[in-house]
């Protein structure tokens, strides 16, 4: 059986090839992927989640995401990761964010980004870039 972390990389993998429907094949029945956890209710059960990274997938371009740190303790996967994507515009949009991933036989159950929502969107709108600050966390090697 894979460890969780393999298991995590390989939905990234998925998530770079656009392979939605396998992204979804990983989580339980009845899984919880919590995008965005202090902003928005979860997706729970595969056609949700599909629906949503369907809609997410949708949205962008081109898909830079790369993590850049990953622990596991026991069924519990960290990850460190910088979401770096382009909208249908052109628009980039750059920020880091973590989640963790809890993994039980085999399959995701419950999935929680979390990030600086405000930023994400401000930087959608072409309002705004990250901080001078920032950028040592954008900028850190994987």
């Amino acid at each position: 059986m894979s460890t969780g972390k393999q298991l995590v990389t390989r939905f990234f993998d998925h998530w770079h090839a656009g392979r939605i429907d396998d992204m979804v094949c990983m989580f339980a029945s009845d899984g919880r992927f919590h995008f965005s956890a202090t902003t928005k209710p979860p997706a729970v059960g595969h056609e949700e989640i599909r629906e949503f990274l369907t809609t997410y997938s949708g949205l962008s371009a081109v898909k830079r995401l790369r993590i850049n740190a990953m622990a596991e303790a026991g069924k519990d996967v960290f990850y460190e990761a910088v979401e770096d994507f382009d909208l249908a515009d052109g628009t980039r949009v750059v920020t880091p964010y973590a989640g963790v991933v809890r993994v039980e036989d085999g399959q995701f159950t419950n999935w929680r980004d979390y990030f600086d929502r405000a930023t994400i969107d401000r930087q959608s709108a072409g309002e705004a870039q990250l901080p001078d600050f920032a950028q040592e966390l954008l900028e850190r090697p994987a």
